[in-house]
């Protein structure tokens, strides 16, 4: 009887042990900004904080956007009488074969959904992803919002997933904390055809072209980071430190993944701009004929993913750049 008692004993230590290891686990405090106090729900995916020096953009969702002036529930009403005619019309006029961002019905319904959900919050608990993206090319901190909600922390972020107020949201990379329980919480939306995944919600029709844009876009990181990862002239230009360390390879040939903002094919000479941070860029130059170059890729695509290059770094007012001279110094994966 003693050994039951003796077992049974040492069993409930492992379980305390093995919980108050995952506990820590969970609230890594390298990962945590701090806490804080909501002051306003702009939207679903955007919210201000008090005594936070940065905006923040939640990590892993992307919620609809929303009309926000004090008619906006009679305009989303509006809106859903000639939804989505009027989603496709706008992607016409834009002349895109991506999806768009335009006010709909269901981000007033995603940003009432947000305001109920955190009333009660008296203080959020935000966490960055990683060490080398923390902020944006915005300036924004890049966060999951934790809530206590009854004595238990709730993320935010999956949670709005998982009640279908957001896809997993991937266009920017995976998330490296939390993939699983995304996956996990949009399969549970889908299967249980929670708002963006219910035919009868006025949302953007077009979620599953998203996914596979967004993904592929994820993937193009995986496969730059798992092939260059141990290069140390290799430079993912999202990350926030890279900027810092590429001054030490002027003149050096360096590798690069940049996320494009603009193409300039009719000055000379041609660009591909990947842009840094905000006002900061790194400039892809085609001098003269080599521009034709770019006859090769569809400047909408270029314009849509992420593109690599190696070449020989140098600086040009104040702008890193490669020239490029050949069409392999450059890929897309």
């Amino acid at each position: 009887m003693k050994n039951i008692f003796k077992k049974l004993y040492f069993s409930l230590l492992l379980i305390v042990f093995t919980s108050l290891f995952a506990y820590s686990q969970k609230i890594d405090s390298s990962y945590v900004i701090g806490e804080f106090v909501i002051t306003k729900v702009v939207d679903g995916d955007t919210f201000k904080f008090d005594k936070l020096d940065k905006s923040t953009r939640l990590l892993g969702i992307d919620t609809e956007e929303t009309f926000k002036d004090k008619n906006a529930q009679q305009k989303s009403f509006d809106l859903s009488l000639i939804w989505p005619k009027e989603y496709f019309s706008e992607q016409d006029k834009i002349q895109t074969k991506y999806p768009i961002k335009i006010d709909s019905p269901f981000g007033y319904d995603t940003w009432m959904w947000a305001k109920e959900f955190v009333k009660d919050a008296k203080s959020v608990r935000l966490e960055i992803e990683s060490t080398d993206r923390i902020i944006d090319t915005y300036g924004r901190y890049l966060v999951y919002m934790f809530l206590n909600i009854d004595g238990k922390y709730i993320n935010y972020n999956i949670e709005c997933v998982k009640r279908g107020y957001s896809a997993y949201y991937t266009k920017y990379g995976y998330s490296k904390r939390f993939h699983k329980e995304f996956l996990e919480a949009q399969q549970y939306a889908r299967k249980n055809k929670l708002g963006i995944w219910n035919p009868e919600s006025k949302c953007y029709p077009d979620y599953e072209q998203r996914i596979i844009w967004w993904n592929k876009r994820a993937d193009q990181i995986e496969k730059f980071e798992n092939e260059f990862a141990q290069m140390e002239n290799a430079f993912n230009l999202m990350n926030n430190n890279e900027l810092q360390k590429l001054g030490n390879f002027l003149g050096k040939e360096i590798i690069i993944l940049g996320n494009v903002t603009e193409v300039f094919v009719d000055k000379d000479p041609a660009l591909i701009r990947i842009n840094i941070s905000k006002g900061v860029n790194f400039d892809l130059v085609f001098m003269g004929e080599k521009k034709e170059i770019l006859n090769d890729y569809n400047l909408d695509d270029l314009k849509e993913y992420f593109i690599c290059s190696k070449g020989v770094l140098s600086v040009f007012r104040d702008t890193y750049q490669i020239i490029i001279e050949d069409k392999s110094q450059i890929w897309m994966y």
